[in-house]
């Protein structure tokens, strides 16, 4: 184990040499300890293990290469500098290769010694950062995140511990909302393939041209601008995930070539003529229903079922209603973390109006509730004053207010759009045309909103003051 303290062990039976070597170091801030030799050195690690051991080759009892092979079996982490004379940097190198970080020839500059010592430990700052990273990555996206007791999500419990280690194409199916991407992250954090990248592919962020090149990468010169070869995310994702993100928008072009990918592992980048091999896991995910697309045409009715190998259909918070209160202090727990304050709990009218409410923005609505309530309280106990949600009589009357003689007769379809029309133009209206803070409310993302607004032909600018 290491010692963030950085303490430094050296080792050498020169005591001039140790000498200077120990004034270096000294002078650098580092806690220095010296042996001379290597058994007193092994004997000394044993009782404190050291940040860093910089020894000499050749010493009496047991040498530096003997030191190293010890310290290795018993503390696989360790970190040695060896020091050695010009005629046995040969030996030096042989270290390396049993896990020497770097070796120094006699005689040490000073200055080399401290650009060495200076590695070592950057080395060991990223390697614990990296650590810690994925420790992070590991509880945000284990099991442990998809929260609740319901039937519906254990059932989606089950369907990612089956499917999670194998390499099965996994299409998740919800409303926006519902936590489809944390799903992905979860069966990729939990697959065999964790240590490889996860990489999202949003279908509807870019443009088609653009789409292609994202995903396969182009070749020098395959098209204007195209002035050097660049690598796609198929290529980046090798022996990882590709997750496809909002997959009913995937150009019907580009579902011809990523249903060829599916059955040969293989594509070409734009402009060549190589055959690139990959093994990339696909999961996608998406809040329409791609069956009844590929039925009306658009969208392909062979991707769809290489694609719907293992279907995960993640229910809205407002059939799961149960899992409000365990999502509630979870959501409270984390955000008092963030933000370093100290909510105790939520009072029970609070949590009443929670459970009543519809949740069409579903469980990243709730969290955006919640955050902004553990933000702004000034006590302990979130009420329901805090809460910027509509009551019980505000839902009624709002929805009374949707049933016009317009939409009567009209198809269920032309009503719901009515609603969603009603909805952003009223948030809108709230928020004064501010999108990040309308879209925070709703629980969609920004280009979400800006293409609904454009499909109801609402001009946010005539909410401003």
């Amino acid at each position: 184990m290491m010692n963030n303290i950085k303490q430094i062990l050296v080792v050498e039976d020169d005591e001039y040499v140790l000498g200077s070597i120990k004034s270096v170091l000294d002078g650098e801030g580092y806690k220095v300890k010296t042996a001379s030799n290597g058994l007193d050195a092994l004997n000394l690690y044993r009782k404190a293990p050291y940040a860093l051991v910089v020894s000499d080759l050749k010493m009496p009892q047991m040498d530096g290469f003997e030191l190293l092979k010890q310290l290795k079996n018993e503390y696989p982490d360790v970190s040695l500098i060896m020091m050695t004379a010009y005629g046995s940097v040969r030996t030096a190198v042989e270290a390396m290769k049993i896990g020497a970080y770097d070796y120094l020839t006699k005689p040490v500059s000073a200055e080399e010694l401290r650009l060495v010592v200076k590695r070592v430990f950057e080395k060991q700052k990223l390697i614990i950062e990296n650590k810690l990273l994925r420790k992070e990555l590991e509880e945000r996206f284990g099991f442990g995140n998809i929260i609740g007791k319901s039937h519906r999500i254990q059932q989606v419990y089950d369907i990612v511990t089956q499917v999670a280690d194998t390499d099965a194409t996994v299409l998740i199916t919800g409303e926006t909302g519902t936590g489809k991407e944390l799903v992905a992250h979860a069966i990729h954090q939990n697959s065999n393939r964790k240590n490889s990248p996860f990489v999202i592919m949003n279908c509807s962020a870019l443009p088609e041209t653009l789409l292609e090149t994202e995903l396969f990468g182009h070749e020098e010169g395959a098209f204007t601008g195209a002035i050097k070869q660049r690598t796609g995310k198929f290529e980046h994702a090798d022996k990882g995930t590709v997750f496809f993100d909002e997959m009913s928008n995937l150009p019907l072009s580009m579902q011809a070539k990523l249903l060829r990918l599916l059955q040969e592992k293989s594509f070409e980048r734009i402009g060549g003529n190589h055959t690139i091999n990959v093994d990339v896991r696909i999961i996608a995910a998406t809040n329409k229903d791609l069956k009844k697309l590929s039925e009306e045409g658009s969208f392909r009715n062979d991707l769809y079922y290489r694609l719907n190998v293992v279907p995960i259909q993640l229910p809205p918070l407002r059939e799961r209603r149960e899992d409000i209160p365990l999502l509630v202090s979870h959501f409270i727990e984390k955000y008092n973390k963030s933000f370093k304050k100290d909510i105790k709990s939520i009072s029970p009218n609070a949590l009443t109006i929670l459970m009543s409410y519809y949740w069409p923005g579903n469980v990243r609505e709730l969290e955006n509730l919640v955050e902004r309530a553990v933000i702004m309280m000034k006590g302990d106990i979130i009420n329901e004053v805090d809460l910027l949600i509509p009551t019980n009589k505000q839902q009624e009357e709002g929805l009374k207010g949707l049933y016009d003689g317009r939409i009567t007769d009209s198809s269920l379809e032309e009503f719901l759009s009515h609603c969603e029309e009603t909805y952003i133009t009223k948030l809108l209206k709230r928020y004064k045309g501010r999108i990040d803070s309308s879209a925070k409310i709703s629980g969609i993302d920004s280009k979400t909103l800006y293409r609904k607004m454009k499909k109801y032909d609402i001009n946010k600018d005539s909410f401003k003051d």
